[in-house]
């Protein structure tokens, strides 16, 4: 779901004409960097997206909070030529945007910028990336603030029970971690330094994709990659994304006894993206969860007569580990009985698939879709997406055609094939009450999850 998702949810910003509808090709700059050309003619906002691979979220040998930092120091931390805190101001009048968000796969770069300006915006960004200052009262500052924000969250009873989630599933893994930003001393421990030595392994001119788009052709946009990347090192040998995931069906109570609402959850595995099925899996989540005449809407308001609501949706703990979720809150004492509600509503779901016609579950992903290419960002990002699934250039222009194609059949094809067994979730509640699941492995503090039969 992740080229999708990030369309549903992306800034509506840096708005395209639709004077001529966009064209992808492959191209390669000058000095050698390969990208996706999204040409979108007779506009003047451009946007350069790039992926960076990273393998810190797999080392045991680093710490896991050093790429969050970085990725928001490099822009505010200063760099050759340039006082910390600078280029805030001068991206703003230029009117100019550029940020790095940390996944642990991937550090994925922006910049937006009107032509006009391209020359500048990218002298300021190859600045930052390539010869960053790094300020350590800067990076005190980023680095207490997260900090603080984790740990607001994590004493939240609801961030408690996805935290058991990730032990249950990942144990003590260096992945597990990188998610949940709770091991001693991340960011006690964490030094300059640490940054430092995450910016000069990651931030490189051997990225896994990069996509240009907006109105521009393909000379102007390798010149503009070529400065962009100017100076920046070759990548070294990453170690394999790899981390082993235990999704065995459990039932787990974490209890925190001044939990003022109680919580539900399913966890199960879905296939990753690259091999496809996106489009069947948003609809049939729809059907599932999405709405309030969805299955799970209907059997737990209405049938089981809770007051609270129940949905369905689809998240990554990475490229390769997607799961399918279940979740909502629900009076304590009805729990027991919401737990086989739910489980019987799926079991029925995944026998018969979506009630409502086809038709009204694409409905919102043919707005979306059809309404993509108004914004470059949109459509960068979501090519972006496609590239690192492997799929080739202009996938992002087809959305519209593909879903267009997808049958009853095809969905009920993928409900069959793709979709977790009813009897293979892993089942996380949180109460108030130790005794609301009988038969649960109890747990007061989530790393428990990881020791559950």
């Amino acid at each position: 779901m992740i080229r999708i998702v990030l369309i549903l949810v992306s800034t509506l910003a840096f708005s395209a004409c639709k004077e001529e509808g966009p064209t992808a090709s492959r191209q390669t700059s000058p000095r050698g960097l390969e990208y996706t050309l999204i040409h979108m003619p007779a506009i003047k906002d451009v946007t350069i997206q790039v992926a960076w691979p990273t393998d810190w979220a797999y080392r045991a040998d680093v710490n896991q909070a050093a790429p969050y930092i970085g990725a928001q120091l490099i822009l505010v931390g200063g760099a050759e030529g340039f006082q910390a805190g600078d280029v805030g101001e001068r991206f703003a009048d230029l009117n100019s945007e550029g940020n790095l968000t940390s996944t642990v796969d991937h550090v994925l770069g922006e910049l937006t910028f009107e032509k006009d300006h391209m020359d500048e915006t990218i002298a300021v960004a190859n600045a930052h990336l390539r010869a960053p200052g790094l300020g350590e009262i800067w990076f005190e500052r980023i680095r207490d603030g997260i900090a603080l924000n984790m740990a607001e969250k994590q004493s939240q009873p609801a961030h408690r029970g996805f935290d058991a989630v990730r032990w249950a599933v990942f144990g003590d893994q260096p992945l597990r971690n990188a998610l949940s930003l709770d091991g001693p001393g991340t960011f006690q421990d964490l030094t300059r330094a640490d940054v430092v030595a995450w910016h000069s392994r990651t931030i490189t001119r051997t990225p896994d994709a990069i996509v240009v788009a907006g109105g521009i052709n393909a000379s102007e946009a390798g010149m503009a990659l070529d400065g962009l990347f100017e100076g920046l090192p070759e990548a070294g040998a990453i170690l394999a994304q790899k981390a082993a995931a235990a999704y065995s069906p459990r039932r787990i109570l974490l209890h925190i006894p001044d939990a003022e609402v109680t919580s539900l959850a399913f966890v199960a595995p879905l296939p990753p993206t690259r091999k496809g099925g996106e489009l069947e899996d948003l609809i049939l989540v729809d059907a599932l969860g999405g709405g309030n005449q969805d299955a799970l809407f209907e059997a737990i308001r209405t049938g089981l007569r809770a007051t609270y609501a129940f949905g369905a949706g689809i998240g990554n703990y990475s490229r390769e580990h997607r799961f399918l979720f279940m979740t909502g809150a629900i009076e304590a004492e009805k729990l027991s009985e919401a737990e086989q509600v739910v489980r019987e509503t799926y079991a029925a779901f995944r026998q018969v698939g979506p009630k409502q016609d086809l038709a009204d579950h694409k409905a919102p992903l043919a707005t979306s879709f059809s309404q993509l290419s108004d914004f470059v960002l949109d459509q960068a990002r979501s090519e972006m997406q496609a590239a690192l699934d492997g799929f080739g250039p202009g996938s992002s222009l087809s959305l519209s055609d593909e879903l267009a194609d997808v049958t009853l059949s095809d969905v009920v094809k993928r409900l069959d094939e793709g979709f977790p067994d009813p009897d293979s979730f892993l089942v996380i509640a949180v109460s108030a009450d130790a005794d609301a699941l009988p038969g649960a492995c109890i747990i007061s503090n989530p790393r428990e999850a990881a020791d559950c039969p």
